[in-house]
């Protein structure tokens, strides 16, 4: 019996431990400012990191498995102010420009294969987010942008590389100046990498294993 116990505990830590492998959730924080006013947008997204191309071009339409989170709060702008989740967006833009990213670093300033990333100049890259309820367009950065359909709050869009415009693109536009993984331990994922059940089955083995020890040693006293 406890040969078996043994094998099943240690068939599901080795689960536990591939699952956890593949499983590798990078947080970054970023901050959007207007240089012309006080509107900001500070944040952070999480992506999927083996989902996520490094170098390449990514643009992901929400939901997806690659974005994991994404909470953005904007103040000191004449109408946008607010705080906005995943559920605000429907994409996000993650291009290196062909340059291979150090997320180990600020990426805001490191090379690429054309320019600098974050230079908003549409040819370093980019990074962005698009409001949910926009009209969709042929052109990612129109000249003219659709008013909203009225759905959701007035969530910040993207009007041009690297830059956020606040309530849906239409008033203050916010340039990236920051983007970074946090400083000190990871936190953990906010779910685990492995399913509930395997895991209270886990839990169940452990409670066996430790009440068939009780009932070893009381029958020997």
């Amino acid at each position: 019996m406890i040969r078996i116990l043994r094998q099943t505990l240690f068939a599901l830590g080795l689960a536990f431990a591939n699952t956890s492998a593949f499983a590798a959730p990078v947080t970054f924080n970023f901050t959007f400012d207007d240089p012309a006013s006080t509107a900001q947008a500070v944040g952070s997204i999480t992506f999927e990191d083996t989902l996520l191309a490094n170098p390449g071009a990514n643009d992901f339409l929400l939901p997806n498995p690659a974005v994991l989170a994404l909470d953005v709060t904007v103040t000191g702008s004449a109408a946008g102010d607010g705080t906005f989740t995943i559920t605000d967006f429907e994409e996000v833009v993650f291009d290196t420009d062909g340059g291979t990213l150090n997320f180990g670093a600020n990426l805001v300033g490191q090379p690429t294969s054309d320019s600098i990333w974050g230079t908003p100049d549409g040819a370093s890259g980019d990074f962005n987010l698009f409001a949910a309820g926009l009209p969709d367009g042929a052109e990612r950065y129109p000249q003219s942008r659709p008013a909203p359909n009225g759905k959701g709050p007035n969530t910040p869009s993207g009007v041009f590389y690297f830059t956020l415009g606040a309530n849906f693109g239409f008033d203050e536009p916010m340039v990236l100046t920051g983007m970074s993984v946090p400083a000190g331990p990871v936190a953990p994922p906010a779910t685990l990498p492995i399913g509930r059940e395997a895991m209270l089955l886990l839990a169940g083995m452990l409670g066996l294993v430790a009440a068939f020890a009780i009932r070893r040693r009381k029958l020997r006293a």
